[in-house]
């Protein structure tokens, strides 16, 4: 008569396994997890990169505020010359005198640095802020390339121009410098008790996101088990820097399709992060536009009664949907494997693999806004944590 060896019943043993699954997966989650900031020009990276140094880095350093009060003076520059030189190609001209003096002023007077603005050189810019030919060229600004954070700035003449001036951090958050080089940022995150508690540790790359950018992306990809992919949602009536021809929105989705479908992603998580909704948001609601002038397929989207937000503008609810919907038949289509796919081992001999399934996840964001990229950061850092137990069959 044998004895029964206490916990070697099968639910035992498979409670053992578990748990050294999970062991082995807290070692390896403990180590630092990376993400890779991807998207198209203009979409919003930089700003993520900012909002991480403010939400889990103690802010920005005295050295760093000295910098961006120059960014931010230099988008100041870098607007009212735009505006100015798009007066003669929109056939529009100025027709205040005090306005035609300034603008002289303006193109005469080009500052060598930011923060040598004169007063004078401020007073013009108000000047020409306020003259409704300027107003209306500004209203035309998905005909050409003009920074986001243009109004923003030019409405804050009055503070930016004082001697003294600080920028805040939304001020800092606003400000725009192109991305040319490789980004790094690495941070610290609470892991919800749910799953254990304590904390996690994550390095966060970005890196430009304009065409002749985008060769150093692939520097990047190893080790990579996250990808933000941000999309400028508001850029459905616009073009890119690049050509001036290409849609934005269009170039968006072809770079996501390839990010989707690269091999060297294929085992990393994929967020889609459909950024500007305050921006797409004003440009539904309060300029009346319609994506369907520029997607003619928009015309028989039909809103999904779950997707339906009561006291939201159903128009503005139907556009960012759509445009979400566009990004994740991609997801489902684009790369899918019909079968197991053959994987060279060495040269002459390769296995074949059944390829498991991938999802693609989405946000609605506002990059300018920490609460909103708060809440979205945590439920990011969940559904990263879930996924790795579920690929160990755990949850």
């Amino acid at each position: 008569m044998g004895f029964r060896i206490c916990g070697s019943d099968p639910e035992r043993r498979k409670s053992k396994e578990i748990e050294k699954k999970i062991n082995t997966w807290m070692k390896d989650y403990n180590k630092v997890m990376k993400m890779l900031l991807l998207g198209a020009g203009e979409s919003g990276k930089t700003t993520i990169i900012k909002q991480m140094k403010i939400l889990h880095i103690n802010g920005f350093s005295k050295e760093e505020f000295a910098e961006k009060r120059c960014e931010v003076r230099s988008n100041i520059f870098e607007s009212i010359t735009t505006l100015l030189s798009q007066l003669d190609k929109q056939g529009l001209q100025l027709q205040i005198s005090d306005s035609l003096i300034a603008a002289e002023y303006i193109r005469n007077n080009p500052p060598e640095n930011p923060d040598d603005m004169t007063q004078q050189y401020y007073t013009c810019v108000q000047q020409l802020w306020r003259d409704g030919s300027i107003q209306n060229v500004y209203n035309m600004q998905n005909k050409y390339q003009l920074i986001d954070c243009a109004k923003y700035f030019l409405d804050k003449i009055d503070v930016i121009r004082d001697v003294s001036y600080e920028p805040s951090e939304q001020d800092i958050l606003y400000s725009r410098k192109r991305t040319t080089d490789i980004q790094e940022i690495q941070f610290e995150m609470k892991i919800p008790k749910k799953f254990g508690g304590g904390k996690q540790l994550f390095k966060l790359f970005d890196v430009g996101g304009q065409r002749g950018e985008r060769k150093k992306w692939v520097q990047l990809f190893d080790g990579i088990q996250v990808v933000l992919f941000l999309v400028s949602a508001s850029s459905f009536d616009m073009r890119i820097a690049e050509d001036e021809t290409t849609n934005r929105f269009q170039e968006s989705l072809e770079l996501f399709e390839f990010v989707w479908t690269t091999r060297f992603l294929r085992e990393a998580g994929t967020i889609i992060f459909l950024n500007k909704q305050d921006i797409l948001k004003q440009k539904i609601i309060e300029e009346k536009k319609n994506i369907g002038d520029y997607f003619p397929e928009y015309q028989n989207y039909k809103l999904d009664p779950k997707d339906k937000d009561i006291g939201e503008n159903e128009d503005y609810l139907r556009t960012r949907c759509f445009i979400r919907d566009k990004f994740m038949g991609i997801a489902k289509t684009a790369g899918m494997a019909t079968g197991p796919q053959r994987v060279k081992m060495a040269p002459g001999f390769s296995i074949a693999v059944e390829e498991k399934p991938r999802h693609c996840y989405s946000h609605f964001t506002t990059a300018t806004d920490t609460n909103n990229v708060k809440l979205v950061f945590d439920d990011v850092h969940s559904m990263i944590i879930t996924r790795n137990l579920s690929a160990l069959g755990i949850q």
